[in-house]
């Protein structure tokens, strides 16, 4: 018997460790191996790189120098009526890297484009004046900005976008040269392996928990878990042994692949689990069907201390496990009718009246009916 649920057990393991790293693959493949990307460049970006190096990555830069913004970007919603509306979603701003080599008299200034989102146009501002206020001060008193840490796509500009930053530049003086390298790259910090960055992390998340299933998976597959149900179900009823369980598994109707109906005992799959029902606790079965977003098809027992039992079965695989319930559990009423629920619902002991009661009452000790 053990042996039968475990592979069908592990079965399910299996399906579902597959499921999982499907759905990472999926996930990964969709945001562009994006993370991947980012934990490789964990300790920032390398401004002094040839700008190719990081083209479409994703990449973290500490952000020094905010120049000037010089293109607002907006997006217009027109409606049915003709009636427009434009919101702003952000803006590109200019920003250089200061670096200094091998402690040179004069350091090199690294310019790029950078996207911001509208919520840090406050911070950017400020952080702006602070820029100038920095290069302005000839006494060297005042300190250069606190670095901003981003984190976002570094992407060749558009052409439009490069006609903006350059003429922005030489507007205010500042031309490529020995101490002055301009890239023409934008570090796009509303993209992140081409999604937004809070559907990216939400989507890491998920992959995170698709790994752990994935793990718990494959652990799984080596452990007895599948057992569980069945070894409480001993400890709860001393009488039985796990030899008269194993013996009416081996003479039960197999339903499909998972469900196994004994004399005594009905076994079924829930999962990785098998589960374990006592047949002469039963009182009713029938078949329920649900169609739409949440279809289930299913059989339903119920037993005598009101509990309810769901086992996924298509309604063929229903009606054969009924039939064999009918055959062999007289005690059990088999198939749905709305006055039976009724009764069920409003009036149980008048229920088990019907053939529960008469029929164990009249069973015989040591019959098949008393466990």
């Amino acid at each position: 018997m053990f042996e039968t649920l475990r592979k069908r057990a592990r079965k399910t393991y299996l399906w579902r460790a597959g499921l999982s790293l499907v759905g990472m693959v999926i996930i990964l493949a969709a945001t562009k191996g994006a993370i991947f990307q980012l934990a490789a460049g964990m300790g920032g970006m390398d401004i002094t790189a040839s700008p190719e190096t990081y083209e479409g990555r994703a990449v973290t830069l500490d952000a020094e120098f905010f120049v000037t913004d010089y293109v607002e970007h907006t997006t217009t919603t027109v409606y049915d009526s003709g009636n427009r509306s434009t919101s702003t979603n952000g803006n590109s701003y200019i920003a250089f890297q200061s670096v200094n080599k091998d402690g040179g008299e004069y350091s090199t200034w690294y310019f790029y484009s950078l996207y911001m989102g509208k919520g840090k146009t406050d911070m950017v501002y400020e952080k702006i004046d602070e820029t100038w206020a920095y290069l302005n001060d000839e006494s060297g008193a005042t300190a250069p900005p606190a670095p901003v840490k981003v984190m976002g796509t570094w992407s060749r500009m558009e052409p439009s976008m490069e006609r903006y930053y350059t003429d922005t530049l030489l507007e205010i003086g500042i031309e490529e040269g020995d101490y002055d390298k301009i890239y023409f790259y934008t570090l796009d910090t509303g993209k992140l392996g081409g999604v937004n960055p809070y559907l990216f992390w939400a989507l890491m998340a998920g992959c995170v928990l698709l790994l752990i299933w994935f793990v718990a998976s494959v652990i799984g597959c080596f452990r007895k878990t599948y057992e569980k149900e069945i070894h409480k179900y001993l400890r709860k009823n001393t009488a039985c042994s796990l030899g008269e369980i194993e013996g009416d598994f081996a003479t039960a109707h197999p339903i499909g692949k998972d469900v196994w109906v004994g004399r005594k005992w009905t076994i079924y799959m829930s999962g990785a689990a098998a589960m374990i029902v006592q047949n002469h606790d039963l009182v009713w079965g029938y078949y329920f069907k649900r169609t739409g977003k949440n279809s289930v098809s299913q059989m339903q027992l119920y037993t005598a201390d009101k509990k309810t039992i769901y086992i996924n079965l298509s309604e063929s695989l229903t009606r054969e496990a009924l039939g064999y319930y009918g055959e062999e559990q007289p005690q059990m009423i088999v198939g749905y009718d709305a006055e039976l629920e009724r009764m069920y619902q409003k009036n149980f002991p008048a229920f088990l009246d019907l053939k529960y009661n008469p029929v164990m009452k009249e069973a015989p000790e040591g019959s098949f009916l008393k466990i």
